[in-house]
Parts: C-alpha cells; structure tokens; sequence
C-alpha cells in the first residue's frame, strides 16, 4: 500500500518551511538592510545570481518517495515522468486539499493579487539546484510531459518571465482527487471494466497502443487484453467533439491518472477522424506512456499493433443470447435465441445491454430492447419507426407468399447456413437485396415497414437526395457510410426510387456518362459485401440495370390493387373509432373508383375530415366527395355530383374500359405469376416505359347511335421485352378476348367480338403513326345496346 496523503503532505510542509526560510534569505539579500540610497540598489546585483536562484541546502529527497499515495502509483505506473515532474502535480493538487496553500503559495511567488498559481511557484519550491530546474523548464515547454502532455494548463497569451498561470487539467485533478467516475467532456459515456489495483512499486510504464477493427465484438478483445495487462478497462463511446484530437488527449490523460486502459469506440465514425484520433494517441503512448486502444471499423494506416476482432458466428450469437439469460435465471429456449442471433448481429455486450433495457427477458421483449438501442449516425437518410404487420399489407396473394418467403430468408439465412453447410456452396454471409417494384401508392413502403418490423431490426429510409453528389467519388463515398452504417447496426436499408441512383448504365459519350458507369460499377460491387438487408422501391423496373437485376435475392411486385383489395383498404383506412352515419357503400367505392391504396388512404382522410368539419358522423356522400377532390388533386377528371349521368357515352365508355381491365386482371392472374400491366390508349415507348409485360387497349374507333346504342373498335398488342414472351401473351389474350369477356354492364347487352381478318390498311396507319412497325394484334369490336 501506498503512503498516506497525511505523511505526504507532512514532507511537503517540511519543504516548504525550508523554501520559506530561503525565500526570507534571499529577501534580505535583495533588500541590502545594513545600506541605503544608491548601495541598497547596488546591493540586488552584487549578490550572484546562482547564489539567488539555487540552493543546496534543500535536500534531493523525492517528496513522493518510493510508496506514494495510491493516484500517484496509479500515474506513476501508467506515464514515465520524473521526480520533479511528479512533485509539480502535487504542488499544484495541494491547493485543491487545504485552502491554507494557496495563500502560501500566493506569498512564494509574488503574485497575492491574480488569485492563480505560476510558473515561478514552481521553480521556487521544486527548482533550487539547476538539474532539477532544466528538468522542470523541459518539461514545461511544449515537448514537455507536463505541458505537452496536458497534464498542465496554462495561460494562454503573452507573459512576463515565469508569471504564466499553470494549474492541473480538469481531468487530471478529478483523478487524482479519486472523484468516482471524473467526467470528462461532458456527455460522453464512460465505462469501467474490471478493478483499480495497487501498481508494485517498481513498476514504471512503457506505454503502448492498439487498433483493435472488424465486425466482431471488438469490446471483447478490448476486455481480454485488460485482463492481460492487469489493469481496469475505461470505455469511452464516441459521441462527437468540436476537437477530436483535444477530446482524446483529455481521455488518455484521464485514464493515465486512474491507471485504466483507455478504449474509445470509434463505431461508424469517419475514417478521416478515427485516423487522426489514432495518430493522436499514438505520439502521446509513444513519447510519455499510458496504455490505449482504438475500437473502430477497419485497420488504420498507422504503425501500431493491430487486433482483429472476427465477427460471431450464429450459433455463438445463439450461445450469448441463451448463456446471458441462465444467467439472470431467465428462459430463452434455442429458437427464441436464435431469432434473437439472427435479427442483432452484436455481442456480449450489446446482449447485456439489452436485457438491462428488458426487465423481465420475455423474448419479445428483449427483441424490443435490442433494436432500440440501436442506433445509426446516418446522415444521408432517417429512422422510421415500425409498428406495423401483415394484418396492415393489403396485397395479391402472390406478393403476399413472395414477402413471407422473404422474411423466411432474412430470419432463418444464418441457422440454415450453418447447420445445412450451405456455405461451402452458396455466397450466404451477405445480403439479401430486395427489389420492390410496382406503381405508387401499392404498398412498397409499408411492405418495408411490415418487414422490418417482423425480423425486428430498424428501419432507415435512404434520402437519395443526400446520397447523390455532382463531385467527382463522392457518391461512392456515400454510398459506403450508408452501406457500412447500415450493416454495423443489422439495420433494414430502405432506398425509395431507386431507379434514379441505380440507373440503367449508357453507351460513354462524355465523361458525365463515364463517371456515372463508374458509380453503378461501383454499386454492384459494394453491394455484393454487404451484410444485411437492403430493399430497393421502383415505380419502373426496366430502368434498374440489367447487370444489377441478376444480383437480387428478391424481386418482388406490387401490383394494382383490384376490386376486393381496394374494398379491404378502405376498411382497414376507416377505424372503428370514427363515428358513422348509415351503411358505407365501401364495396360500391371499390368498384367504382380504380385507385391505388396510398390514394385510397388520402381519400379515406379527407372523408373522415370533412365529416369532423361539418360536426356530422362520417357518411357515403363524405368520401364520394372526398374521392372526387382525390382524383381532382391527381389531376384526373373528376365529375361533379350535379352533373353525374351514367346513361351518357363518356360515362359508360369509360365503365367499358374498366369493366374490360378487371377481367384481363383477374383472368390474366390465373395464367401468369407475373402481373400484366393494362395500358389505355396509345402504346407509345413513353407509355411502356417500365411496364413490361404489358397489354394495350388503344381505341380507333368510336360511334354513338340514335338509340343510344355504343359501339367501338379497339387495337390489342401485346408487349414483352422478350419477342417469344409476346407470341405466348397474344395468343393467351385471344382466348380471353373471345371467351372471358362480359356480355353485360350496368343493365346493357355488351357484345365483344374478335375480328378473325384484319384490315391491313387499318394496322399499316396504326402502328405507323405510333412510329412502330406492323406488329401482331388483335382486332376487337365492342357493342353496347
């Protein structure tokens, strides 16, 4: 054990009863009592100066000895300081022990009004002899241990000689005041591993440095290296600082003072900052001692000893997840562990934490922890928080199988890989990437949201806005702290509108094209590193690159929704708790407005609105006008009540055309997995951009009888990127056309008939004013009496 603060601030009393009779000598000598008027004067340069300034009546004894006080063994151990530098600190700690120093001190250096210690105190106690006085001034400059260092802070500006203010860093006082747990810049957290132990008394430190990086529990290779060494482990997790480099000297030298390994987390920090923190800490372990380690990402280009932290298996995640349970006498059976291992990819500590977060360990709960306490500095995106599920998604039963075999795949990925040693022949340690593709408003956002949610992890909307940059690297750059970030915390990638970033790659006719190649070369090759899910939403697949297609996992449609889907998503967007005034013809809202399930959410709001403006129950008349404003907003026709006739041929021409998609969507569902786009009008490449496979109903003819009777002609064409694809489709369409069409609407005789010989003259004026060649199709004349 070390000595005590009494026995050493006895021999510091004893110095400066000595210092003070010095002090009083030399008072006298510089005052010349037995003389006066010009030989008093001469009398402060006739004695020498050596004899002033140094003494040898002071003894070389060390004040601190060979057992100091339990701080200083801790600093002692950790820095390679000299006596003198040793004594300087508690010089300048005793004024924060006993008040009655610091009018001593006050007197010793001959500045009783600033209220602040100087350099001279120091050189008036510690410096009598010249060796101890070129000890104290080196290492008082800037190369010094004291000041360079920062174990010292001074004034900052000009100073006369030895009048620079000096008092001990925040942080070193704290330390060696023994505050528990001393605070250092502010917020930032701080955690101690392990205990603080007495250091022999011959130990003297050689400092050291380590980068420990990878994907593992790199606290833990942190926590083993402790153990080695034999001291206690401090954790500081980077939380941000105006001066990174200012925030890690003041966490080496705390650390130093406590006689800890310094651990800072540099988790998703930039690399340019965790190389210049690395290097920081470097020169200090390097040139005075203490011991530091740097938790980040990847290898730094530094000459320090580098640890890999390898990331965890599955089955050793399992493992932690079931083994910190029993511990805590709590019941985590293999499968609730398992899906716990495979929606968090952390560690031992970030399970402890958890079930810190979760009292009571229910799996469900424990899985609520998890994922919030993760947590993203992604600048190019936002967190959005999930709480929905399937009971929410109103999709075809296709979408519905394709989401779960998703969600099947991102669950259960690492147990069946291992167990079934799957990886000795698939690429199973990334992805899985998700293609969501299909019109706005069908669900690919709150699909993603419904995923997330079930697999447990956090879900990040990527803001493409942000992503993309005009400088030259600096998307790829982006694009890797998103991909990086994302993975480091298990995190669901959402990218809205990726058709704008993912972009189909160009012939090279400038170096605009040359470079955004580069950016989609770039991608292809990232993303095939990355460990985690990443969905991708496009309202047009076919402007994804070919290349980057084959890379997906999962390509997953949404499709529009049809009668009985948008009758659902209208109950599910009027809740119970709106009150309502008769029966909701929401069957009769269904059928007769074709809207996606985002436009139905927006009519479904206004409705619910109006109704609480007119301080009336929600009704039909409400969200048949709230409809209209809908489709009024879409900037589609939309009539007004007063002028509704359905016996007039825009209104049943327009129900024909509806009535017909309905049946080639049900109809075409029964022989394709795949959803077949129904475009009105011309089939221009504008129109059938992105909408491949496709049908197309362009009306050629139109003519209204005096009885009222209806009658049309339609070109039918089908439309593949495959010409084979076309033929199969064409010839699908012609059964249907002949056989599954409706012979009744609204009351009327409908009469649909394919014609069986073509006009040649017709489809020649046709296709050529649409800019295509002849190509086959189909004829169809429609009556309606």
């Amino acid at each position: 054990m070390g000595s005590s603060w009494g026995e050493t601030l006895t021999r510091l009393d004893a110095l400066l009863v000595q210092v003070c009779d010095l002090e009083e000598a030399r008072a006298s000598k510089l005052r010349g009592e037995e003389e006066g008027g010009w030989s008093a004067v001469r009398a402060t340069v006739r004695t020498p100066s050596a004899e002033l300034a140094f003494s040898t009546a002071l003894p070389e004894t060390p004040l601190l000895g060979t057992s100091p006080p339990l701080p200083f063994a801790r600093l002692r151990a950790s820095l390679r300081l000299e006596a003198v530098e040793e004594e300087a600190l508690l010089v300048l700690l005793a004024a924060h022990l006993e008040p009655r120093y610091s009018r001593l001190f006050a007197v010793l250096q001959d500045e009783t009004a600033q209220g602040w210690n100087v350099e001279r105190l120091l050189f008036t106690v510690l410096g009598r002899t010249p060796a101890r006085a070129q000890r104290l001034w080196a290492s008082l400059t800037e190369s010094g241990l004291l000041v360079g260092g920062g174990l010292l802070q001074t004034g900052l500006g000009a100073f006369p000689p030895l009048l620079r203010p000096v008092d001990l860093a925040p942080e070193v006082r704290d330390a060696l005041l023994e505050l528990p747990r001393p605070s250092v810049l502010g917020d930032m957290p701080l955690e101690w591993h392990g205990e603080e132990p007495v250091p022999p008394p011959d130990q003297r430190a050689s400092g050291s440095i380590a980068v420990v990086h990878g994907d593992g529990e790199r606290l833990g290779v942190a926590l083993d290296l402790a153990s080695q060494a034999g001291v206690p482990l401090v954790v500081a997790r980077w939380t941000g600082a105006p001066d990174p480099t200012s925030a890690a000297r003041a966490l080496w030298r705390m650390a130093c003072v406590r006689g800890a390994l310094l651990a800072l987390d540099l988790a998703g920090c930039e690399r340019g900052l965790a190389l210049a923190v690395t290097e920081t800490l470097s020169g200090l372990c390097s040139r005075f001692g203490g011991w530091a380690l740097v938790l980040c990402d990847s290898a730094q280009p530094v000459a320090v000893l580098h640890h890999e932290a390898p990331a965890l298996g599955f089955t050793e995640r399992r493992a932690l997840w079931r083994e910190e349970a029993l511990a805590r006498g709590l019941s985590l059976d293999d499968a609730e562990a398992g899906r716990l291992a495979s929606s968090f990819r952390g560690g031992r500590q970030e399970i402890r934490g958890a079930f810190d977060a979760a009292p009571g360990g229910g799996a469900e709960a424990l899985r609520a922890a998890a994922s919030r306490r993760v947590q993203v500095p992604l600048r190019h995106g936002y967190r959005l928080e999930t709480s929905r599920t399937f009971a929410d998604l109103v999709v075809r039963d296709t979408t519905r199988e394709a989401l779960e075999r998703l969600l099947f795949y991102v669950a259960q990925r690492d147990r069946v890989a291992e167990e079934r040693g799957l990886l000795r022949r698939f690429r199973l340690h990334t992805g899985p990437v998700a293609l969501f593709s299909g019109r706005s408003g069908t669900g690919k956002t709150l699909a993603a949201e419904v995923i997330a949610h079930a697999v447990g992890r956090p879900l990040y909307v990527v803001d493409l806005s942000r992503l993309v940059s005009k400088y030259v690297g600096e998307t790829e750059k982006n694009i890797d702290e998103v991909l990086t970030q994302g993975e480091r915390a298990g995190a669901v990638l959402f990218f809205d509108e990726a058709d704008s970033l993912f972009s189909a790659r160009t012939e090279v006719s400038n170096a605009n094209d040359r470079f955004a190649n580069l950016e989609v070369g770039f991608l292809l090759q990232r993303i095939e590193r990355h460990d985690g899910l990443i969905i991708l939403a496009t309202n047009l697949q076919t402007a994804i690159d070919e290349a980057f297609l084959r890379r997906f996992h999962a390509r997953i449609e949404f499709p529009f929704p049809e009668v009985e889907e948008r009758r659902r998503i209208w109950e599910l967007m009027i809740p119970d708790g709106v009150p309502r005034e008769g029966t909701l013809d929401l069957a009769g809202l269904a059928q007769r407005h074709r809207l996606a399930g985002g436009d139905i959410r927006n009519a479904a709001l206004k409705g619910i609105f109006l109704a609480e403006q007119a301080g009336a129950p929600l009704n039909q008349d409400h969200l048949e006008r709230a409809v209209a404003l809908e489709l009024y907003e879409l900037g589609r026709l939309s009539r007004r009540a007063e002028a509704e006739n359905p016996g007039d041929a825009g209104t049943r021409l327009r129900r024909v055309a509806e009535v017909f998609q309905e049946a080639l969507d049900t109809q075409l569902r029964q022989h394709f997995l795949k959803e077949i786009h129904i475009l009105h009008g011309s089939p221009t490449r504008e129109a059938l951009a992105g909408k491949r496979p496709a049908v197309s109903l362009a009306l050629y003819r139109l003519a209204v009888t005096q009885n009222g009777a209806l009658r049309l002609g339609l070109i039918v064409s089908a439309w593949s990127n495959r010409a084979e694809e076309e033929h199969e489709l064409l010839g699908v369409l012609h059964g249907l056309l002949t056989r599954g069409l409706p012979h009744e609407l609204d009351g009327r005789k409908l009469t649909p008939r394919v014609q069986e010989s073509y006009d040649f003259d017709l489809l020649h004026r046709f296709w050529s004013s649409h800019g295509h060649p002849i190509r086959a199709s189909l004829v169809l004349d429609v009556e309606m009496t």
